[in-house]
């Protein structure tokens, strides 16, 4: 979620930016949503590990909510492998897990 003043967080519930990925104005947003704190950030919540899935997650209550096939989570996985970086001539498609 982009907030107004340009800071970007992994969750509409984060309006205290514990997890603040930083900001548009200062950053690219592609480059914000694909940097590797936010990459590992995903792998934690595919895992279940919520303690590793950035400082908001370990007491949010929606923990449940987002649970996603193994077959759509390894396609993803399949996906983020063969990607190219951003930077590195590619596009964001600002793909979704699901």
């Amino acid at each position: 979620m982009v907030h107004v003043n340009g800071d970007l967080t992994t969750c509409c519930l984060d309006e205290a930016l514990a997890n603040r990925l930083g900001n548009v104005r200062d950053t690219p947003l592609a480059a914000l949503w694909t940097g590797s704190v936010v990459e590992s950030w995903r792998e934690a919540q595919l895992r279940g590990d919520f303690g590793a899935s950035g400082p908001a997650c370990t007491t949010c209550n929606w923990r449940s909510a987002g649970a996603v096939p193994a077959e759509v989570v390894a396609a993803w996985r399949q996906r983020r492998a063969g990607a190219t970086p951003v930077g590195g001539g590619g596009a964001c498609t600002g793909e979704s897990v699901a």
